[in-house]
């Protein structure tokens, strides 16, 4: 064969085209492997097969490892959560309690300086002798003072005084301001103001007659502390009378 004659051959009929892969192909690929001789199946199939080989151990290594550490991380993010929150409600209790114990001190400050302002059952005479001389002192005259039954609360006992007396506004007006300054607790209650026509002094201004309630208290424990002194005293009396 000449050279012009090599030329004229079709390039193509030289040539063997390669076949393209199809996917009818690829899966005939499967049908005809050989199960023994791994070797010569073709790169594609191999490839798919480790591919496949690769996803089942990633998938096993997920359920069976990964799925479950995943959700114990879960839960102690959960628990974290949890616990961190606790701890926020604690420190603001833990705040407010230590706000709340400052203002209990206080309260209870202030509440022992009202119990010592509460007069004990042996100070009622000498109190009464107060609210008298508040009374002359201011510009009353006294008709009546008197104590009245006592009456006994839940957590202290009240002890009314009943008082009758004459005088002027202004008179009655500074025994008022003599009894808010007494270093005892006394509230007045019920007032009864008359006014007669004066006839000592025979003047237009008429003579006030006032009938008030006073009343002051007692906290009970102090009764009670009483009574225990009381009867301690007794006791030891008595015994030592027996010695005797």
């Amino acid at each position: 064969m000449s050279l012009d004659e090599f030329d004229e051959v079709n390039p193509n009929e030289a040539v063997v085209a390669k076949k393209k892969m199809t996917l009818d192909r690829f899966l005939q690929q499967f049908n005809t492997l050989d199960m023994n001789n791994y070797g010569s199946w073709p790169l594609s199939v191999k490839i798919t097969c480790w591919i496949m080989i690769v996803l089942m151990i990633g998938a096993l290594g997920y359920f069976l490892v990964i799925r479950g550490q995943l959700d114990d991380i879960s839960n102690a993010q959960a628990q974290e959560q949890n616990l961190l929150n606790e701890f926020r409600e604690k420190d603001s209790k833990l705040r407010n309690l230590q706000q709340l114990q400052a203002q209990l001190q206080e309260m209870e400050a202030n509440f022992n300086q009202q119990l010592e302002q509460l007069p004990k059952e042996t100070e009622i005479p000498g109190l009464v002798e107060d609210i008298n001389v508040s009374g002359v002192n201011s510009g009353l005259k006294f008709k009546n003072i008197r104590l009245e039954n006592e009456i006994r609360q839940e957590f202290f006992i009240e002890q009314p005084i009943s008082i009758e007396a004459t005088g002027d506004y202004h008179a009655f007006g500074s025994f008022v301001s003599g009894i808010a300054a007494l270093p005892r607790i006394v509230t007045l209650h019920d007032f009864e103001i008359t006014g007669t026509e004066n006839t000592e002094k025979k003047s237009d201004i008429p003579q006030i007659t006032y009938n008030v309630k006073a009343k002051t208290y007692r906290y009970i424990g102090n009764t009670d502390n009483e009574q225990a002194t009381d009867a301690a005293t007794a006791a030891n009396t008595a015994t030592a009378g027996g010695a005797q």
